[in-house]
């Protein structure tokens, strides 16, 4: 028989090398399984985060498309408007308006495709106008005559008592609509 000509020591080396292989491919695995579920873990954070953004996105666009709490702008079609129509979305019960009153109010305007073109909320804050009636455009002069404090009415108003079809400086062209709180008439 041969003896072996590996000491003692080497086979303890030897054996301590198997062995801190082993632990490390088993530690390695559980790094591998616990970096998988961190992972799993993040990605659905992620997906949260994500959510959470869409949802605060939509929340601001509804304010956007809704400068006043419970009423909106809506797309119409801008060859029906003839004339101007006046709807009573709320009818108040406080001084009615002339056509020479002045009225505080919050409103805001938009153009047939929705888009709102004038607001008196800014930076998410009202900010309510106050102006005499036949100061402004002939829409809101004869649209508002009649309305009381406290009322809300929408306005649809044709290019010729609006900003006509070809306006100065920034002002939609065409027909436009106005949702018009009126706070006060004096």
């Amino acid at each position: 028989m041969e003896k072996s000509s590996t000491s003692k020591a080497q086979k303890i080396g030897i054996w301590f090398i198997i062995v801190a292989m082993t632990v490390g491919s088993i530690g390695a695995y559980f790094i591998v399984i616990v970096d998988t579920e961190n992972q799993k873990r993040d990605a659905a954070q992620q997906t949260k985060i994500q959510e959470q953004i869409k949802k605060q996105q939509e929340q601001e666009d509804k304010k956007v498309k809704e400068p006043l709490d419970g009423y909106s702008a809506e797309p119409f079609d801008k060859a029906s408007v003839s004339k101007l129509v006046i709807k009573d979305i709320k009818v108040g019960e406080g001084k009615t308006a002339s056509k020479t009153s002045t009225v505080k109010v919050n409103y805001f305007g938009w153009t047939a495709d929705g888009k709102i073109f004038d607001s008196s909320k800014k930076d998410g804050t009202l900010s309510p106008v106050e102006f005499p009636l036949n100061q402004v455009i002939l829409g809101w002069t004869e649209g508002l005559d009649g309305v009381k404090a406290g009322g809300v009415r929408k306005l649809t108003i044709p290019a010729d008592k609006a900003y006509g079809d070809n306006p100065q400086a920034g002002a939609p062209a065409g027909p436009i609509a106005f949702v018009v709180q009126v706070i006060s008439v004096k």
